[in-house]
């Protein structure tokens, strides 16, 4: 028995608190290296006098651990102790003999008191309320609908636009088509209609360009989209009709014309605002930024990426954070909206998210805080700071699977462990908080991914419904509308239905219903039962989903158990009894 066979980090997604009494342990095992694994944990102050009250022995207790999922080389178990004390000292006892510890791997067969041996064990210290991590209730049964407003729906506003709607051949973030406020509240009963009960929209604050990620005035509705008593009366509206509404907040940069960077612009070292920027050099001008680019040198300020229009905030200014933490609750205080998008929130302070969430949270508790960030995203969700991310973790490898063109090496069991992987890299109580997609407003639309294969299309959407998480449809979606990489995704909404994939908005309405009436669905838990080329077949609770990506095909095993078909097709091959899945098949299908 080797150490390496095993691994546990303390304190982490492997050792967390679910609530103030109850402490979830995982362990990573290197498959077929341990038949057997136990945890053998206590209060480390607990300690018992024996009988003839000479000696002490520990107060200890033995579990045995589950197998809460698997990949192709690791089996990861998991156990839930109750702990009343809420001090815990613990450590893994491997096939009855081995111990697996903080410091080394024992044999308990040389040296029994290892078993008791609290130096070499792993320690949770003391489980504190503050220190739980906890999500909005409402977040984990949300289906979000994310709207690109310029983009969504023009409603009597033809002086705000500048192209007619869809009359163009290609898009970009100067052009104006005049979606509006108005607009997205007329359309709340056709989002309410399919199902939706969240909205997350891209920037609304005064800004220059189309995207609006490049604000002015964070405190002003950009006149494109209308008024602010618009606004109220969309969130009151989305309210009645039981719809949340949450809104980004770019924090991480500014416009180039922000009335602070144009007075760092004119006066240099003398502007009050000069330290709320990274300034490297003057003039700190779009001119000087393109120079220093084109020869080859760091530009005279930090921006996003390399946007000269785009100059970095720097949130460690204690009267600029003031200034950002007063935007964050005016408009949480004042509109009763219900969550924020942190835009770049990776490239932002640890310390000014805790600030945020303080901040937000003292006037809304249930205020629901959405990170975008692309990559795993551990150290913002620990309770301190989000509550969730953008969860682009399964959305990339639910891409290479579906672009069998593009990825023709990742096959159904690689899907099957990026999943896995993911899931069990954060803690439970998050990754049922995960907000999931296909694509968005930064991304290739998923229809245009697949090339606008109906069946395949279906599928994903699935997958993604599946997967533990808050899955959500990027506007237009729901109708196979198309699109390339930005600027091109952010085409305007299809609403004529002649042009619609009526087909798949109804499907996703059933879909949408479903997971609403089915509670697997919410499950954190998920199991992949077989994977195999072109194959996969997932189970949560009383539901098991079968996908097939390739050919028309009899599976080489039972695993497909009878019940009630929600979605899709499915029959059984009656020489063998395996099921059969047709071309680019799938069943949904609730067990009996």
């Amino acid at each position: 028995m080797k150490k390496h066979y095993f691994h546990h980090r303390p304190k982490s997604e492997m050792a967390y608190a679910s609530d103030i009494n109850t402490l979830h342990i995982r362990l990573k095992v290197l498959k077929e290296k341990s038949s057997k694994v136990e945890i053998i944990y206590g209060d480390p102050f607990a300690w018992k006098r024996s009988d003839n009250e000479k000696t002490f022995s520990w107060d200890s207790e033995i579990r045995k651990m589950d197998i809460e999922t698997h990949s192709s080389e690791h089996d990861h178990l998991i156990v839930k102790l109750n702990r009343p004390t809420r001090r815990t000292k613990y450590a893994f006892l491997v096939d009855g003999r081995y111990v697996y510890g903080s410091q080394y791997l024992a044999d308990t067969h040389e040296a029994p008191l290892e078993k008791e041996n609290l130096d070499n064990f792993f320690n949770f210290p003391y489980i504190l309320e503050e220190d739980c991590y906890t999500a909005p209730s409402w977040v984990k049964d949300t289906v979000w609908y994310s709207i690109f407003p310029d983009r969504f729906h023009n409603y009597e506003n033809p002086l705000k636009a500048t192209y007619e709607w869809e009359d163009v051949d290609a898009y970009d973030n100067r052009m104006f088509f005049g979606g509006n406020i108005k607009g997205m509240t007329e359309k709340l009963d056709y989002l309410k209609s399919m199902g939706f009960s969240g909205i997350y929209l891209t920037p609304i604050f005064k800004a220059p360009s189309a995207h609006k990620y490049d604000t002015v005035d964070y405190f002003e509705i950009d006149p494109q989209f209308g008024t602010k008593e618009e606004f109220k009366t969309f969130v009151n509206t989305a309210h009645e009709k039981g719809i949340k509404v949450v809104l980004d907040a770019v924090f991480n940069h500014v416009s180039h014309q922000h009335p602070f960077f144009l007075d760092v612009v004119k006066n240099g070292k003398e502007s009050p605002y000069y330290d709320y920027f990274y300034i490297r050099s003057l003039p700190c001008d779009e001119a000087s930024f393109k120079l220093a680019i084109k020869n080859g040198e760091l530009p005279p300020y930090a921006t996003f990426a390399f946007t000269p229009r785009m100059p970095k905030l720097n949130t460690a200014h204690p009267e600029l954070r003031q200034y950002l933490l007063d935007v964050a609750r005016y408009w949480v205080e004042t509109f009763d909206i219900d969550g924020w998008r942190l835009d770049v929130s990776n490239e932002i302070s640890h310390d000014f998210w805790r600030d945020f969430r303080k901040t937000v949270k003292a006037v809304k508790p249930d205020c629901f805080i959405l990170g975008e960030n692309w990559d795993h995203s551990g150290p913002w969700l620990e309770g301190d700071q989000h509550d969730s991310v953008m969860n682009y973790e399964f959305t990339f490898p639910l891409w290479k699977f579906y672009s069998k063109t593009a990825h023709p090496d990742f096959d159904a069991t690689t899907l099957k462990d990026a999943l896995v992987e993911t899931y069990v890299s954060y803690a439970e109580v998050v990754v049922k908080n995960l907000f999931n997609l296909l694509d968005s407003h930064d991304t290739k639309r998923i229809a245009s991914h697949l090339e606008g294969d109906p069946l395949l299309l279906r599928q994903i959407y699935l997958f993604m419904f599946l997967l533990p998480g808050s899955p959500s449809v990027f506007y237009g979606g729901e109708v196979g509308m198309q699109g390339e990489e930005d600027p091109d995704n952010r085409r305007c909404m299809i609403w004529d239905e002649a042009r619609q994939d009526i087909t798949l908005k109804t499907y996703l309405t059933r879909l949408i219903a479903l997971y609403a009436e089915e509670p697997a669905f919410k499950a954190t838990r998920f199991t992949v039962s077989h994977a195999s080329e072109d194959v996969i077949i997932l189970e949560k609770g009383d539901l098991q989903a079968v996908f097939n990506r390739g050919k028309a095909i009899t599976l080489d095993c039972k695993s497909v158990l009878d019940g009630h078909i929600l979605l899709g097709d499915l029959d059984h091959d009656p020489a063998t009894g395996n099921p059969r899945i047709g071309e680019k098949g799938y069943a949904l299908i609730k067990k009996t």
